[in-house]
C-alpha cells in the first residue's frame, strides 16, 4: 500500500509540473509586459515652454506658478540609445519625430534606458520640481546641483516617467556643417552628409583609445573644410574599432560642452562612409574649400604679415610685443620665403598665449570676405585666432584638428583642443568672414589680429602670408 501511494503522489506531482510548464509559451517569462495601455496623462506643457523658463545662469524650477506643486507633463520623443555605452545616464529627446523645434537632455541616475525607451518611443514625462538649465552650455533637465544641473534619482525617474505605446521613426534633420552651432538644433538628432574623417585619420585611427577607457574627439570634416568634433567613449562597445576611410555620412544626436559643438552617435550604424572621399587639396594650399586661393586683390592683413620685413612685423604690433619662442624663419616660408616660426615645448609656456596681436594697417578692405594664411608642421595642441571688432572684442576661430585645408566660421570662445599635422606640406587655413560686419578695418591704434597657442604643449609651426580680401 505504501508503494502505491508513493506511485500516486509521483504522478500528481508530474502532472502538475505538466500544468505549469504548459502555462510558459516562450522563453520571455522574466519580462513582464510594458504598459497595457496608453497612460492617462494631461499634457499641459511643452519642450519650447519649459526651456523658456530659463534666463541664463542659475536653474530655474519648473512650475505652473510660484510655489505651485501642479503636476505639469510634457510629451516627447526619445533620439538617443544608451545601449552602446556611448551615452551615459542621459536621455535625448525632441519635441517631434521630425522637424522637431526643441531637444533637451534629462539628466538621470540611470542606465540601460534603451531597453524601455528606444528611439522614437514617445514619452509624457512629468517636469514640476525639476529644473531647466545647461550642463556646460547644453540644454539639460535634471535635479539642481550648485548652478549646475544634477542627474535625477533612479526611483524619482521612475515615478515621473510614461511609456507610450506609439513609436515613431525618428527622421534627422540633415543640415551643413556650417549650422553645426545653430542653438535650435541642439540635443536633437541631425545626419551630416559628404562628409569624412581626415587624412591620416580615416583607415588608421579607431574610435577611441585601444589601452585606455578615456574619451576621444575624432574630427569629421566636409568637402570644403568645414570641421565638428565626434566624442566616442572609451566604454563604448564600438571604440576599438577602425574609422571608416570612405565619404558618406553620420547621423548623431547634437551637443555642446563649453564651446566645443560635439556629436554624439548611437552607435556605428549612424556612420555611413563607403563613398569616394572628397579631394583633401593637393598639400600646396591651393583650395580654400570653394577651390580658390587668395585672389590677387588679397592683401597682407598686418603689417609685414608674408615676414619677409621683419621689423615691418613688429613695427605692426601692439604693446605686448611677440613672445621670445616666435621667430623669423629665414628661407623657410613658401617657395624659399620667410615664415613666423613658433617652436615650444610642454615647459615653454604653462598657460594659454597670444602669440601677438598686430594692429589694424592702413588700406584694409571695407568690404571683407575671408582672411587666408599658409600653415606647416606639427603641434600636439591647436591654435586659436583672434579677428577684433570696433568695440575691441573679437570673433574667435579655432583650428581644432588640421591635417589639410580648411575654412573656419566663428567659434563662442578660443579653444585649443585637437592637434596638427600637416604632413610637412603647406596647407591653406581660410576664416570665413561673410556676414560679418563689424571688424576694425579703420583705427589703425587698436588690435585687428591675434594668434594665441596652448599651454604646455609643442608646437613646431611655420606660417605665411596672412592675407585680407
Amino acid at each position: 500500500m505504501k508503494k502505491l501511494n508513493n506511485i500516486k503522489l509521483l504522478s500528481f506531482l508530474f502532472f502538475i509540473g505538466l500544468i505549469a510548464t504548459s502555462c510558459v509559451n516562450d522563453d520571455d517569462y522574466d519580462v513582464p509586459p510594458i504598459n497595457i495601455e496608453e497612460p492617462n496623462v494631461n499634457v499641459n506643457t511643452d519642450l519650447t515652454s519649459i526651456k523658456a523658463m530659463y534666463r541664463g545662469y542659475e536653474p530655474i524650477i519648473i512650475e505652473t506658478g510660484e510655489g505651485s506643486t501642479n503636476e505639469m507633463y510634457m510629451e516627447v520623443y526619445v533620439n538617443s540609445s544608451d545601449e552602446s555605452g556611448n551615452i551615459y545616464k542621459q536621455m535625448f529627446v525632441q519635441d517631434a519625430p521630425q522637424n522637431p523645434t526643441n531637444g533637451v537632455a534629462i539628466s538621470v541616475n540611470a542606465t540601460d534606458l534603451y531597453t524601455k525607451y528606444e528611439p522614437g518611443r514617445k514619452i509624457y514625462f512629468r517636469v514640476n520640481g525639476l529644473y531647466i538649465g545647461k550642463y556646460r552650455g547644453l540644454p539639460s533637465i535634471g535635479t539642481r546641483e550648485g548652478n549646475e544641473i544634477g542627474r535625477i534619482g533612479v526611483e524619482d525617474f521612475n515615478s515621473r516617467i510614461f511609456r507610450s505605446q506609439t513609436s515613431e521613426d525618428i527622421v534627422p534633420t540633415v543640415i551643413p556643417l556650417t549650422e553645426k552651432n545653430n542653438p535650435s538644433y541642439l540635443a536633437t538628432l541631425v545626419k551630416f552628409e559628404d562628409v569624412q574623417f581626415p587624412d591620416g585619420v580615416a583607415g588608421v585611427e579607431h574610435y577611441a583609445n585601444l589601452t585606455d577607457t578615456f574619451s576621444e574627439s575624432r574630427t569629421i570634416e566636409d568637402c570644403d573644410g568645414n570641421t565638428v568634433i565626434l566624442r566616442n567613449s572609451g566604454f563604448s562597445d564600438f571604440k576599438n574599432m577602425t574609422l571608416p576611410e570612405g565619404n558618406g555620412s553620420v547621423t548623431a544626436v547634437l551637443s555642446i560642452y563649453n564651446s566645443d559643438i560635439q556629436l554624439f552617435i548611437r552607435d556605428t550604424s549612424d556612420v555611413i562612409m563607403d563613398g569616394v572621399r572628397c579631394d583633401d587639396g593637393d598639400g600646396d594650399g591651393d583650395g580654400d574649400g570653394d577651390g580658390d586661393g587668395p585672389s590677387p586683390d588679397a592683401v597682407l592683413a598686418f603689417a609685414g604679415a608674408d615676414f619677409e620685413n621683419w621689423a615691418e612685423f613688429l613695427g605692426g604690433l601692439n604693446n605686448f610685443g611677440i613672445q621670445p619662442y616666435a621667430t623669423q624663419g629665414v628661407g623657410t616660408g613658401r617657395e624659399g620665403s620667410a615664415s613666423l616660426k613658433i617652436a615650444t615645448d610642454p615647459g615653454t609656456t604653462d598657460r594659454n598665449d597670444y602669440v601677438f596681436t598686430s594692429l589694424a594697417k592702413a588700406g584694409l578692405p571695407a568690404d571683407y570676405t575671408k582672411i587666408s594664411f599658409y600653415i606647416k608642421g606639427t603641434a600636439d595642441k591647436s591654435v586659436s585666432l583672434n579677428v577684433y571688432k570696433n568695440d575691441e572684442t573679437f570673433y574667435a576661430f579655432n583650428l581644432e584638428d588640421l591635417t589639410s585645408s580648411r575654412t573656419l566660421t566663428p567659434a563662442e570662445s578660443n579653444q585649443y583642443t585637437g592637434n596638427i599635422n600637416t604632413g610637412g606640406e603647406w596647407v591653406l587655413v581660410t576664416l570665413n568672414l561673410s556676414g560679418l560686419s563689424d571688424l576694425n578695418v579703420t583705427n589703425t591704434s587698436k588690435n585687428f589680429f591675434a594668434l594665441k597657442i596652448g599651454k604646455s604643449a609643442n608646437y613646431d609651426l611655420h606660417f605665411d602670408d596672412f592675407t585680407i580680401e
